[in-house]
């Protein structure tokens, strides 16, 4: 059972599915007696994840995608093509990791099936990754991308249409990058946004916060959450700039969007809450909420991570 509004009943026990429970117990087996995450060295965490293990086990590479390089001068920026003969459209994906761990290759599984479902390109974005790069680097590089694709979707890929979306941080940056296409004039060929599960403010929202100190176990756990924000952002960083906290920002313009997220998610209210500004600016919004999902919920196979994945492709294609 999903809900696509805002509604009591969608935050109600009684209405998580078996499904999600099983998911839940699943996850917290696999966490009781390994190391707290926060605790491990990005570097040993993506290691882990390269060599097939952790909980978002590693997918294997596709043989449809192929890396380029675009951009000028030193904004030189990598992505991952899969391409498709006859697209109906571009889907620009942004990989989620915190900012700090992930790469575009490791979801090629995911992003081929999207390719094939929905007749589309799949573009995912090799961006610089904190504490090395911190920010603003990620957002530069997705901005490069975006831009090179608006320029050249015709010439290469015989289609301007273009739909961006991502996972956790992806969907942060994804909302920062259209934020700040909005202020170069150049949104008229995005026709929407799939944002899942995204963290929208760098101050933290009430649902993660409420949650420093628990002991219990959450997939993303507030230590978690503060690791990959203060690796992320270095220095004297004004968190409530919207190109940090794009929920500060005007949305004003915006191109529809899609919500997706798990009221077990410590990132639920930046979901809600960027739904209500989304439509609070005037601009088209829908949700998907799912009770009792944690971050990542749709990483686990399941009849209900299909039922939101059917639903996720709907609105990709209601948009075009």
């Amino acid at each position: 059972m999903i809900f696509t509004s805002i509604t009591p009943e969608a935050f109600d026990h009684k209405n998580i599915p078996n499904d999600i429970h099983e998911m839940n117990d699943h996850i917290k087996n696999l966490l009781v007696n390994a190391p707290p995450s926060h605790e491990i060295p990005f570097e040993v965490l993506q290691d882990i994840r390269r060599q097939g293990g952790g909980l978002l086990a590693f997918q294997p590479y596709s043989d449809r995608a192929e890396n380029r390089q675009v951009g000028d001068g030193d904004q030189k920026v990598t992505i991952r093509i899969f391409n498709h003969d006859s697209p109906d459209f571009i889907y620009m994906h942004i990989h989620g990791g915190g900012h700090c761990i992930g790469a575009a290759d490791m979801q090629d599984q995911s992003l081929e099936k999207v390719s094939k479902e929905l007749n589309c390109v799949v573009v995912s974005v090799e961006y610089r990754l904190a504490p090395t790069n911190p920010y603003p680097a990620a957002p530069d590089d997705c901005e490069t991308a975006a831009t090179w694709l608006i320029e050249n979707s015709k010439k290469e890929f015989n289609t301007e249409k273009i739909i961006i979306g991502g996972e956790s941080a992806g969907a942060n940056l994804s909302a920062v990058t259209l934020l700040r296409l909005k202020s170069k004039g150049l949104l008229d060929t995005i026709k929407g946004a799939n944002l899942i599960y995204g963290s929208y403010d760098a101050r933290l929202t009430p649902s993660a916060i409420r949650q420093e100190g628990s002991d219990e176990i959450f997939l993303l756990s507030y230590a978690m959450i503060r690791k990959f924000r203060d690796s992320y952002f270095q220095g004297d960083v004004d968190k409530s700039l919207p190109d940090v906290s794009p929920i500060q920002g005007d949305l004003s313009g915006m191109p529809p969007a899609l919500f997706t997220v798990g009221t077990r998610d410590l990132l639920l209210d930046d979901s809600l809450f960027m739904f209500g500004r989304w439509l609070s600016y005037g601009s088209n919004a829908e949700i998907i909420i799912v009770p009792g999902a944690d971050h990542a919920f749709n990483a686990f196979p399941s009849e209900t991570t299909t039922l939101v994945e059917n639903k996720i492709n709907e609105f990709l294609q209601s948009v075009l």
